[in-house]
This record gives C-alpha cells, sequence and structure tokens, in this order.
C-alpha cells in the first residue's frame, strides 16, 4: 500500500522495485517491454502517490513504508524456466538444481524466436551471456537471471544490473541459491544490489559520506545538499562517489537502496 495518494499496482511496484536497484527509464521499458515514456508515466503516478517529486524521494519513501520487504501477491504456478546455454556451457548443475525442486525447464542454446510468442510465464536463464544474448532477451518480456560460470566482479554485476537483469547467481551457488532465486524473481523482487558486495560487515562511513547519505535519504538534490552541508556541489560529487564505490551502487536511488538492505539506513 502506498500513501493517501492511492495504492501502487504491480506493475508500479516492479518499476519501484526496478528505479531501487538503479536501473535507468530505458533499461526498465526494455526489461518490462513497454516504451521509455510508458516508464515515465508510471513513475509520475508512483510519485503522485508517494507524494514525492523526484527518484531519490521515491526510494526513501518506499523504504518508510516496507514496500521493498513485502512482495506481490503469491502466483500459483511456478514459471517455465529458459535456460540458455552455448555448446559447452556448465549446465548440469544447473539442470540438476531444477530437476531436483521439480521446476519445468528447457534447455537451448539458442534463445528462438518462437519464446516470443509464448503467452505463459517464464523466466530466461542466462548462462555466461554474450551481447547478442541480452538483445534478444529484452524482446522477450520476461525477467532475466544470470549464472556466470566464473566468480561475478563489478563489471560483470554492472553489465548484468545495465540490461535489467533481476537477479545474479555465481555457477557454485546454484545448487543453494538458485531455486530460491527463481521465486523470489517470480514475486517481483530485483536480487541484484549490492551482490557484488564482498561478505561481511557494513563498510564503514566516514562522517561526511553518512551526512551525503542521510541527505540522499531526505530526498535533497545534489544542489540541496551542497547547500545544507555547506559544502561545494563538487565536493558532494566526490564524496558520493566515494559513498556509491562503498556502497556497490551506480546512483542515489541504488545507493539508498543498498544502504538500507545493509542496515545503514532506518526503515
Amino acid at each position: 500500500m502506498a500513501d493517501s495518494g492511492g495504492t501502487l499496482s504491480e506493475r508500479e511496484l516492479t518499476v519501484l522495485s526496478l528505479i531501487g536497484a538503479g536501473s535507468s527509464a530505458k533499461h526498465i521499458a526494455a526489461q518490462l517491454g513497454i516504451s521509455a515514456s510508458t516508464v515515465e508515466s508510471h513513475k509520475r503516478r508512483i510519485y503522485a502517490k508517494l507524494g514525492v517529486t523526484h527518484q531519490s524521494q521515491a526510494v526513501s519513501q518506499a523504504i518508510a513504508l516496507g514496500l521493498f520487504d513485502t512482495p506481490p501477491k503469491d502466483r500459483d504456478e511456478a514459471e517455465m524456466v529458459v535456460v540458455h546455454a552455448r555448446p559447452g556451457a556448465p549446465v548440469d548443475r544447473v539442470t540438476q538444481a531444477l530437476l531436483g525442486h521439480g521446476r519445468p525447464f528447457v534447455l537451448t542454446p539458442e534463445l528462438d524466436p518462437a519464446l516470443w510468442r509464448w503467452r505463459g510465464r517464464f523466466i530466461t536463464v542466462l548462462m555466461d551471456p554474450a551481447p547478442p544474448d541480452w538483445q534478444a532477451t529484452a524482446r522477450f518480456r520476461a525477467p532475466v537471471v544470470v549464472i556466470p560460470s566464473v566468480r561475478p566482479g563489478d563489471d560483470l554485476v554492472r553489465e548484468a544490473m545495465r540490461y535489467g537483469a533481476r537477479a545474479l547467481v555465481w555457477l557454485e551457488d546454484v545448487p543453494d541459491l538458485l531455486c530460491t532465486t527463481l521465486a523470489m524473481v517470480a514475486h517481483g523482487y530485483v536480487i541484484m544490489a549490492g551482490t557484488h558486495l564482498p561478505a561481511g560487515p557494513s563498510p564503514e562511513l566516514s562522517a561526511r559520506e553518512r551526512d551525503i547519505l542521510d541527505s540522499i535519504a531526505t530526498g535533497h538534490t545534489l544542489q540541496q545538499t551542497a547547500r545544507s552541508l555547506g559544502i561545494s556541489v563538487k565536493t558532494v560529487e566526490n564524496t558520493q562517489g566515494r559513498l556509491f564505490r562503498k556502497l556497490g551502487a551506480r546512483n542515489r536511488p541504488e545507493a539508498l537502496t543498498n544502504a538500507y538492505r545493509q542496515g545503514l539506513v532506518p526503515g
């Protein structure tokens, strides 16, 4: 449920979740199979319902309302899983995990255009995706989960996020995490923010970085942050850059989402 402006629809909750994961309007559009202008229309309705004016405020309000903690309505049946793996890819762990949990799936070396006409729900799993794979999945209007065969670094995670993937599971973690991840993705979660952060305690933030984070949580712009802290916009940008690196974020909405999930800002 949203503020007094009205309840968010399931599509609006999905858009809000993708905003919180740092996705741009263009990539949200590609992921959901809608136009960028439709995404902007959804964003305007979200802002109106939450009583905010821009993305960072929307994410902050969503955190306060617990919207990132509650999945959309339950689904009665498991989605078909379409596993795309090129010849020679180490697919055994993936297929064994799916068989072990009774998940329906198909394994294909090519992303068949016939999938564009499939009317049922499905999730696309990409193993070690190449650029053409991303271009094809943008047409499927289905969530994408990425499985790299090597431990994912920052570049791979950024690429997956840039193309709108909903989750990333390292091949070594497939037996334990894949089916749980698929279930969460099917319920609307984006399991991407913070995926590439090292295990362990939350990052240590300097006093100034905490000031910047608090300002982001308040919904301030760069200029408002600079004025409230009595520093230049350039100083805000430099400090914010360090903050983003520590949080594994690309922009303010994603930084706020990651900070919340690491317990650095209250819900």
